[in-house]
């Protein structure tokens, strides 16, 4: 599927059952360039198709797949982030919405009666991911002149 069409599909999706199924076809299979050209949008669309996806599976009460979804965009981000041929750029913005899906985790966790060991480890898993990327981004990031 071209870039643009997945693209135009996937914002034309909704909470509505009838286009949850296409939804997940979408997120599991996004274009392989989306992964490879890192674009800004292309990601924020997959990224917000994937909450939707969480919220979706959520609200049925299908605890383990909403919170799924939560970790797929995490370790998909995480991915990029840490990819040194990626845009500085984006990496930076990588690392900055990591720390929102971070909070995302915990969240979810705590509103879930039971999820406390989730939660220990979402915390845990970021700080130990971030840590070695924080100081390698500020060796690499340019000084204000």
């Amino acid at each position: 599927m071209q870039l643009d069409t997945w693209l135009f599909r996937l914002r034309q999706q909704n909470t509505q059952a009838n286009s949850m199924s296409e939804l997940v076809k979408l997120i599991h299979q996004p274009p392989y360039c989306i992964w490879k050209q890192y674009q800004f949008k292309t990601i924020s669309a997959w990224l917000e198709g994937c909450l939707k996806l969480s919220s979706y599976f959520d609200e049925l009460g299908h605890s383990e797949q909403a919170y799924q979804y939560i970790q797929l965009a995490y370790a998909r981000i995480q991915s990029m982030t840490a990819d040194p041929h990626a845009d500085l750029e984006l990496r930076y913005w990588g690392a900055a919405y990591l720390d929102q899906l971070t909070v995302a985790m915990i969240e979810f966790c705590q509103s879930h009666q039971g999820w406390g060991n989730e939660c220990y480890q979402a915390i845990e898993l970021h700080i130990a991911f971030m840590t070695p990327l924080g100081e390698l981004n500020m060796r690499e990031r340019p000084r204000p002149t």
